[in-house]
């Protein structure tokens, strides 16, 4: 097989022609495999060639597999029905670009019939998590969460800190998605990892300066299950972000009260310990221009933490909604900041929820709040609404961009949430973006795109000849829509009463359905495009597929026996003068012709019974050729000779044993 696959490679390489590769337009967007090439062999091609060069090092191929088919049954030359050849090429060096380039290389060449990035493909994923399967999460799919999904993409290298309330590290869904830092030995007391924090397992308290992140509302936690919920695990609730990290930022009291001095000290803690995106779903008005300034340094100084914040809800302390109008911090310091995004709040209906601030300079873009289903104290779900739930998901969207693109820029984050966004006339003049979150679309704009480069490709030198043509330090208060009725001053928890542990709801898990669907650009986002199944026509014999003249012993090897009983197809008008004479003696087969061309190939085909078992190309010297007959099984031989163009110059002639 080996020597089939360097012998067919180096055959297409003496057809190579010299260009330049300005084919990457057509691949763009496509999602497909950096380090293989899909290839199909047009029908009838043989083995009947010399090795003249490497083809692996030439086209960058490192090994070659044939995965459809027989491919030593590709020699049926003379069958009229030929089964596809299809092989999967590994290049020597994985890139988008190398694929490209391959393929291009491949296209120019007579003998390919298909040449194609292998494409990934991927299950049709719907997580099984409970409020999602009975509807209750059905803003999900309002953001593309359920095509982004399917491209299964992995965020655990991702941290995101909620900067809030406290978590619940031990609930139920959140429990496998807690950010722990593994280099602090639980309860010894001792700063282990030298980051000037001591026990700071899963974050860290900024109030208390320890390390209880522990909730003291429900707010962080509801917040925490938007972000990152653990997917797919037959409870609860899912999130957009599969598996990313949760580390817990805590700056409000039980009271809800936090101060600028916190929000700054847990900036610091997210730099030190390398995460780089921050939850903020809280924020004030009536900050003075000096607070402003402190907490903006803070924010510029780390521009690779991406901030997502909330901005705001009608409430006592912020009752005027726009925020072009009265500023409500940190949400207007996106005006400012390329690394901080400001979200206002919309309903499953897409409309701009009554109770959201907006600002057509100052708020970016909106996401889903409005009666938000996510975690609760304890292990428990239950809704809530406001900009603060419309936040995380925000929040978890850019979990996965940058689990796509861990080097991506705050800025290209912003701009690419911005734009992809669904356009609605109910943002219209109220968001800078004029349009709600779309997950998937953001994502999808950041995968890697192929990028036109000019190649040029040399062609190599066979050792063969062949003959055929080449082809103010004020009290900011959280943003929630409304405080519980038991706590009348401002507080993170928002007004909806968190449902309780539900009654479980049978979980249906709709059939999968293995096929994937076509996709434009991560594993981003449509439905991954596939290889279409390409079968091959049924083949007479061929007049269109120009053969390469070449040099190969008399002893050619066999490539091994079709798949299908060749048949003999009529022969077209030839030279009537031109004769083949044949005759066996020393068990070696003498062909004499009585004519001489420059382009003259021989074709020696054995047949046992109705099945064609080798062919061979035997040198042509002096008007004549001779083929070993040894360890050859024959009922009957057909010679046949061509020219280049695969055009007869005289009679087939058959000899029967």
């Amino acid at each position: 097989m080996k020597r089939f696959i360097y012998i067919f490679f180096a055959t297409l390489l003496t057809m190579m022609w010299l260009g330049i590769n300005v084919y990457a337009d057509e691949y763009d967007g496509l999602d497909f495999d950096y380090g293989s090439v899909l290839v199909q062999l047009k029908p009838q091609i043989t083995d009947a060639v010399s090795m003249c060069s490497d083809p692996f090092e030439e086209l960058n191929i490192s090994d070659a597999k044939c995965i459809f088919g027989d491919d030593t049954s590709s020699i049926s030359l003379f069958s009229d029905k030929t089964e596809p050849i299809i092989y999967v090429l590994d290049l020597e060096n994985p890139s988008r670009e190398n694929v490209i380039d391959t393929i291009e290389k491949l296209k120019a060449m007579p003998n390919i019939e298909y040449a194609e990035p292998n494409y990934n493909v991927y299950e049709f994923s719907e997580p099984n998590d409970t409020y999602y399967q009975n509807g209750k999460q059905a803003v999900l799919d309002l953001i593309g969460a359920k095509k982004l999904w399917d491209f299964d993409i992995d965020c655990s290298d991702v941290a995101v800190g909620v900067m809030d309330s406290g978590i619940q590290t031990n609930h139920e869904d959140l429990i496998d998605n807690i950010w722990v830092n593994t280099g602090e030995i639980v309860g010894d007391g001792i700063d282990n990892d030298g980051n000037g924090y001591i026990d700071d397992i899963y974050g860290w308290n900024c109030g208390d300066s320890d390390g209880d992140v522990s909730y003291v509302s429900n707010h962080g936690v509801h917040v925490a299950g938007i972000v990152s919920a653990v997917t797919d695990n037959s409870k609860g609730v899912a999130s957009v972000a599969r598996n990313a990290k949760i580390a817990s930022i805590k700056i409000f009291n039980s009271s809800g009260k936090s101060t600028l001095s916190y929000i700054i000290e847990g900036i610091n803690y997210a730099k030190k310990n390398d995460i780089n995106i921050i939850n903020c779903s809280f924020g004030g008005a009536g900050w003075g221009s000096t607070s402003v300034s402190i907490v903006k340094s803070a924010i510029e100084a780390v521009p690779d933490i991406f901030f997502v914040i909330a901005a705001g809800n009608i409430a006592t302390s912020t009752p005027q909604p726009d925020n072009d109008r009265t500023a409500v911090y940190p949400s207007q310091l996106t005006k400012d900041l390329d690394n901080v995004i400001s979200v206002a709040n919309t309903t499953s209906s897409d409309e701009l929820s009554s109770t959201s601030h907006y600002g057509a300079t100052s708020v970016d873009i909106a996401a889903p709040g409005t009666v938000i289903y996510s975690t609760i104290p304890t292990s428990s779900y239950g809704t809530m609404s406001g900009t603060s739930m419309a936040t995380p998901m925000v929040a978890s969207a850019v979990a996965v961009m940058r689990a796509v693109n861990p080097n991506i820029l705050a800025k290209e984050i912003k701009e690419t949430l911005c734009s992809s966004s669904d356009k609605l006339s109910a943002l219209t003049g109220k968001v800078i973006s004029g349009g709600r979150l779309n997950a998937y679309n953001a994502v999808k704009a950041i995968m890697p795109t192929a990028t036109p480069t000019a190649t040029p490709t040399t062609v190599p030198t066979p050792t063969a000849t062949p003959t055929a043509t080449p082809t103010t330090v004020p009290t900011p208060t959280a943003t929630s829509m409304a405080m519980p009725t038991t706590v009348p001053t401002a507080t993170p928890s928002p007004t909806a009463t968190p449902t309780v542990k539900p009654t479980a709801t049978p979980t249906i898990v709709p059939t999968v359905t293995p096929s994937p669907t076509a996709t434009p650009t991560v594993k981003p986002t449509a439905t991954p495009t596939i290889v279409p199944t390409v079968m091959s026509s049924p083949t007479a014999m061929p007049t269109t597929v120009p053969m390469p003249t070449v040099t190969s012993s008399p002893t050619a090897t066999p490539t091994g026996k079709p798949t299908a009983a060749p048949t003999v197809t009529p022969m077209p008008t030839v030279l009537t003068n031109n004769k083949i004479e044949c005759e066996i003696k020393d068990n070696k087969l003498i062909v004499s012709l009585n004519f001489e061309e420059d382009d003259e190939l021989m074709y020696v085909a054995f047949r046992k019974g109705n099945e064609l078992k080798k062919i061979v190309t035997p040198d042509i010297h002096n008007m004549t050729a001779e083929v070993d007959l040894s360890d050859t099984v024959y009922d009957s031989i057909d010679v046949y000779v061509w020219n280049g163009n695969m055009k007869p110059y005289a009679e087939v002639k058959q000899i029967e044993k």
